[in-house]
């Protein structure tokens, strides 16, 4: 240190002669000061790059996160989506067989009626044929098919 205030000292004396010698203290209050705001500058510096670097993972964690979240909430949506697919198959499924069903019952309906309609034209025409034959009285107690 000494060395360099005596280059300095120097340097000064050479340059502007005996009247920089008086400012030699000047000068180097001014160096010291600008050594000083350089080492304030620097340490600044190495605190923003730290900051920086950590910034930078906080970053780089947050989006990994954010990314399995979204991994995950996609295999969510398409399980649910699945779960619907499935859920509307099943209820086509069911909505099938209450249809066919509906229809069997319809066409067992249809069928009963035409049995009974076949019934009473039966007791009918019996009740006919019985009342044309002479001499032959019906049954007693009998009134037709259900009685």
């Amino acid at each position: 240190a000494e060395a360099e205030e005596a280059a300095v000292a120097a340097v000064a004396v050479a340059v502007v002669g005996p009247v920089a010698v008086l400012g030699r203290e000047e000068l180097e209050k001014e160096v010291a000061q600008q050594e000083a705001l350089l080492h304030g500058f620097q340490r600044e510096n190495e605190r923003l790059t730290l900051e920086l670097r950590a910034a930078r993972e906080a970053a780089r964690v947050v989006e990994a996160r954010h990314a399995a979240e979204m991994t995950r909430l996609n295999a969510e949506r398409l399980t649910e989506a699945d779960s619907v697919l499935r859920a509307e198959r099943a209820s086509e499924g069911h909505r099938s067989a209450l249809l066919a069903a509906h229809s069997r019952a319809d066409e067992a309906d249809e069928r009963r009626d035409a049995a009974e309609a076949a019934a009473r034209r039966e007791a009918s025409e019996r009740r006919e044929l019985e009342q044309r034959l002479p001499g032959r009285a019906p049954p007693r107690g009998r009134r037709g098919p259900r009685g």
